[in-house]
């Protein structure tokens, strides 16, 4: 069973990153834009597109990051949550009570996962700002 969710995880890591992102997919656009004759009725919206692309990845690299710090303790949360509720199925008895603290410190550690991965327009203190 782990090797079958390790080996259909390997295979969505590895398409994701065959696709191209950012800096690679615009210069694909500027090489398509080069390729096109210059009175092609694309070429004004193809130009626009790649200036908008370059837009958005100057403002999202200057101003839009992750929380670091977060996204760490949201990974704690998330093992110590596994953790609590593992020890009240395998030892059963009086340990069954691990369940709740453990679902709670399971979703406290899913919604900071959440909060903190997302790149947000953040303060000094890595705190969200509202847009």
């Amino acid at each position: 069973m782990a090797a079958a969710v390790i080996g259909v995880g390997g295979v969505i890591v590895e398409r994701h990153r065959r696709e191209p992102r950012g800096r690679e997919r615009i210069k694909s656009d500027l090489e398509l834009l080069n390729l096109l004759p210059s009175d092609s009725q694309v070429t004004p919206l193809l130009r626009t597109h790649i200036e908008d692309s370059i837009r958005q990845m100057i403002e999202v690299e200057d101003v839009k990051r992750r929380d670091p710090f977060g996204i760490a303790l949201a990974i704690v949360f998330i093992l110590l949550a596994g953790a609590l509720i593992t020890t009240s199925f395998l030892n059963g008895g009086w340990y069954w009570w691990l369940t709740v603290p453990g679902a709670v410190t399971g979703i406290f550690g899913i919604a900071g996962l959440a909060q903190d991965a997302a790149k947000r327009t953040r303060d000094e203190r890595g705190r969200p700002t509202v847009e």
